[in-house]
């Protein structure tokens, strides 16, 4: 009988921790995350020396709408505005290697009247010791804020 409530309990145990965690990936971490994060601060502060400074300057920008322009047109949209727009981020992703890395993660686009979400995903490359942003893919959850 002590046996069958072992088994029972390592079944339980066992069988419920696993499956929820093979769904969800580990929080990412490091210089490519910081950099992410230092991206969102910076659109916040309408810090445009930053984004400059971290997006290549010949880095493409994808919307939800087949549009494919350079990342300075979008980036120059979001840094505009009195009072400043802000950009919230959840569920951030990504991997790493050598020379490249990609990050992904849910946003939230507040210009204080209207909201735009959506899910981005970001490509990098390695420039000596630093990285930067090479490819944005911002993909809406709904409609823009303003027609582009």
């Amino acid at each position: 009988m002590k046996k069958l409530i072992l088994l029972i309990i390592l079944i339980v145990t066992f069988g419920t921790v696993a499956p929820a965690q093979r769904g969800r990936p580990a929080p990412f971490t490091g210089p490519v995350a910081d950099l992410v994060n230092g991206i969102v601060n910076a659109i916040n502060k309408q810090d445009m020396a930053y984004i400059q400074k971290v997006v290549a300057a010949d880095a493409m920008w994808a919307d939800g709408d087949i549009h494919v322009l350079p990342a300075s047109f979008f980036i120059g949209r979001l840094l505009q505005g009195n009072p400043p727009k802000k950009l919230a981020i959840t569920n951030l992703v990504g991997q790493t290697w050598d020379n490249g890395a990609w990050a992904a993660f849910n946003y939230t686009l507040d210009e204080g009247t209207s909201q735009m979400k959506g899910i981005n995903t970001m490509t990098f490359k390695k420039v000596g010791n630093d990285w930067q942003v090479i490819l944005i893919h911002a993909a809406l959850d709904g409609t823009a804020i303003a027609p582009h």
